[in-house]
């Protein structure tokens, strides 16, 4: 289809956060589309109309002309009785006329053949005239089809593609273009049988001479009617009931019915099919108007396997990546047509990208959208996925019409999202879970264990400033997942847990519900101090947490975040315990200490973002708190001169001044229950300062002890920019940091 010229994308576009809201962009390039497809559609079907009006109208002329001739021969003709008076007159009046009923008239029957030819002549007429009563009806919808609906660009829009919709329900085009004239080609042949056979009451030497046309006739069109059902692109110069057949019954053997095809099982194949038509006829007859849903699916759908506009085919290809509708998109699932296209075009784009067939910056950009919106759809509508060998190649299917292998995802995955939008949450989450597939894949073809370490770094170093839970969740679901199987279960000839795998995988990619987000990524949390292999860096267990204490979530309440606070004490534990492991790097120590900053810093932010239930805080952090630092200082005292010790104390300080002390809010003075309540908080408050000062005293006990120096206080004050500054003399200073 000829399109607009559109000027060239340079770079790729972000994506929307809606369906549509990509500036009108999308809708754009629809409404440049559906605007040519109605016209071109208007026009033929005009031109389609207009030719059977006036055919129609000279048809009937004809028609009419020879009734004018046959119709009287079906009464009795005055002029018989006539003249078969004045003949008995001039004979000299005999008696053989003595009544009424005497009279040629009286006795008149007509004859078969003229009865016949009368009776084909009439039906011939009435297509005639049936065939333009129905061009006419076709003319007032292509008037009501082109009207405005006014109310708006999207109004207008919307109630033109329900007006579509509805011309292809009834199945309107093949009445107009296909029904139609073949009511007029039925009356021909009609109208030429009933001139045979006319003219065989007149001449049967002129008779023979027109049968025989007719036959060579017959002959001719028979012999392309079957040339054509034969031809691969069933191309035919005239509509046929065999074409109608398939436009109406295209499932009856489970395919378009072939012209060369059995007429016993056509008819059963039919017959079968009556009660599911007789239902799509009754809820076409009762259904309500579309949801705009719906249509914008369809929309969708149109421009994907209709334009030839790339700018179009890209913005399209952009809006499929938003869609999380499951019955949009199981709707898709099954239209074989548009996942032939969108396949076809993400393996044209991705060739031409290869090769330098085309605009280079332009031909990536194409690629890498659509490889991406491919990847989308299959992870987006596979539920039952199953793995099977196909010419030495593992191949999975994921849908009745949709499969791809090993290769194919290998390939996909090697040019999907490109490196400027890897950063997004959507692509992030997309190529997590397409690096996901690919190691499952690759791992059941060697049978081995699948590698899970590479998809946790590629998204390891992209994590800083992230919110989006969609990608927690995943990697959550990822951790989680391999655990549920035993090592022995990942043999080369056992695909049941590949196959699970990819199912849980392919069910979280569809999750919707922030809630079992949450709650998986917090069973995720549970494992930081278990050991296994392919566990994820702890930097992804900290982002993870400080994920979960994000505020804002539709979902997600405070009651559902303090499971979270209560382990925070095996987190901190955790990074502790690499830190002073004798094999950790300078860069492993760093990196630990950075973690156990953003822990201390999302938990204190978490108090300011919850300052009306900060006093009830308290009792949640107050015990893990208290694990905490016990454990830090008996490894403090364990150790004392170990080199971490100062900068664990410097942790211990900055989550003293980090988390509030509880308030007094204003409230009954004389609840009992509410000071009670308050006495616990403080309790739990004044614990962990009693603590985080237990841990300064050992250390700086020890620290002096090792100097030969006595045992004195000293005090810190925190200034610009972080650093703490001794009051006291320098010497002591030093010792102290």
């Amino acid at each position: 289809m000829k399109t607009r010229p559109s000027e060239k994308l340079t770079e790729i576009p972000d994506h929307p956060k809606e369906f549509g809201d990509d500036g009108g962009h999308f809708y754009k390039c629809f409404d440049e589309l559906a605007e040519e497809c109605d016209e071109t559609l208007v026009k033929n079907l005009k031109a389609q109309l207009d030719g059977i009006l006036i055919f129609a109208g000279l048809f009937a002329g004809v028609n009419s002309t020879f009734l004018v001739f046959t119709l009287p021969q079906l009464s009795a003709d005055s002029a018989d009785d006539t003249n078969a008076l004045l003949l008995q007159i001039a004979l000299g009046g005999n008696s053989n006329i003595t009544s009424k009923e005497d009279l040629p008239s009286a006795k008149f029957v007509p004859s078969r053949r003229i009865y016949l030819v009368n009776v084909l002549l009439s039906v011939s007429l009435m297509l005639a005239l049936f065939s333009s009563i129905l061009a006419v009806f076709g003319q007032q919808w292509i008037v009501y089809y082109c009207k405005r609906a006014g109310g708006g660009p999207e109004h207008e829009r919307w109630e033109q593609l329900r007006r579509y919709f509805g011309a292809k329900r009834w199945r309107l085009e093949l009445v107009l273009d296909d029904l139609v004239p073949s009511l007029l080609q039925i009356g021909l042949v009609i109208f030429c049988t009933a001139f045979a056979l006319y003219l065989g009451t007149l001449s049967q030497s002129l008779n023979r001479i027109i049968v025989w046309l007719l036959y060579v006739a017959a002959a001719i069109i028979l012999a392309m009617a079957v040339c054509a059902a034969y031809d691969p692109c069933r191309w035919m110069f005239f509509p046929t009931a065999m074409g109608i057949i398939n436009a109406i019954w295209p499932n009856a053997t489970g395919r378009q019915v072939p012209a060369q095809g059995e007429p016993l099982g056509l008819v059963k194949a039919l017959i079968a099919e009556l009660p599911d038509r007789y239902r799509s006829f009754k809820s076409a007859v009762t259904r309500s108007a579309e949801h705009p849903d719906d249509l914008k699916i369809e929309a969708l759908r149109r421009v994907m396997c209709t334009s030839e506009d790339r700018d179009a085919l890209v913005w399209a290809a952009m809006n499929l990546q938003v869609l999380r509708d499951e019955r949009a998109l199981s709707s898709l699932a099954r239209d074989q047509e548009f996942y032939d296209r969108l396949s076809t075009l993400q393996e044209a784009a991705r060739s031409e990208a290869q090769h330098g067939r085309s605009s280079g910056r332009y031909s990536l950009i194409e690629s890498k959208v659509l490889s991406t919106s491919y990847f989308h759809f299959i992870l987006s509508t596979c539920s039952n996925p199953y793995m099977f060998r196909v010419n030495d190649k593992l191949a999975i299917q994921v849908s009745p019409i949709v499969a791809t292998d090993s290769e194919e995802m290998s390939h996909l995955l090697q040019g999907s999202v490109p490196t400027s939008c890897a950063q997004c949450s959507h692509c992030m989450t997309l190529l997590f879970s397409i690096r996901v597939a690919d190691i499952i894949f690759k791992s059941a073809e060697n049978g081995s264990l699948p590698d899970l370490r590479n998809a946790f770094e590629s998204v390891r170093g992209k994590l800083a400033g992230n919110r989006d839970l969609r990608l927690g969740f995943m990697v959550a679901s990822v951790m989680l997942i391999p655990r549920q199987f035993a090592d022995e279960e990942w043999t080369y000839q056992n695909y049941e847990p590949k196959i699970k795998f990819l199912k849980a995988l392919f069910a979280a990619y569809r999750e919707r519900s922030e809630r079992v987000m949450f709650r998986t990524i917090s069973t995720a949390l549970t494992t930081v101090t278990t050991q296994w292999e392919g566990k994820p860096n702890h930097e992804i267990y900290v982002w993870l947490f400080e994920l979960c204490l994000l505020p804002g979530w539709k979902e997600i309440s405070i009651l559902s975040q303090h499971p979270i606070l209560e382990r925070v004490d095996d987190h901190l534990l955790s990074v502790e315990s690499r830190i002073r492991d004798e094999n950790a790097s300078g860069t492993d120590r760093q990196q630990g200490r950075d973690s156990q900053n953003r822990y201390v810093q999302s938990v204190a932010d978490f108090f300011s973002a919850n300052t009306v239930f900060s006093q009830y805080l308290w009792t949640l952090i107050g015990v893990p708190l208290e694990r905490y630092l016990g454990s830090v200082a008996e490894l403090m005292e364990a150790d004392p001169g170990h080199p971490e010790n100062p900068r664990t104390i410097l942790v211990l300080r900055c989550m003293k001044s980090s988390f509030p002390a509880p308030k007094l809010l204003e409230g009954p003075q004389d609840d009992v229950w509410y000071k009670r309540k308050h006495e616990r908080q403080k309790k739990a408050y004044s614990r962990f300062c009693q603590l985080v000062d237990r841990v300064e005293s050992v250390r700086a006990r020890k620290v002096y002890e090792a100097a030969g120096l006595r045992d004195q206080r000293f005090y810190c004050t925190q200034q610009r920019g972080r650093m703490w500054c001794n009051q006291q003399e320098p010497a002591i200073h030093m010792l102290a940091i």
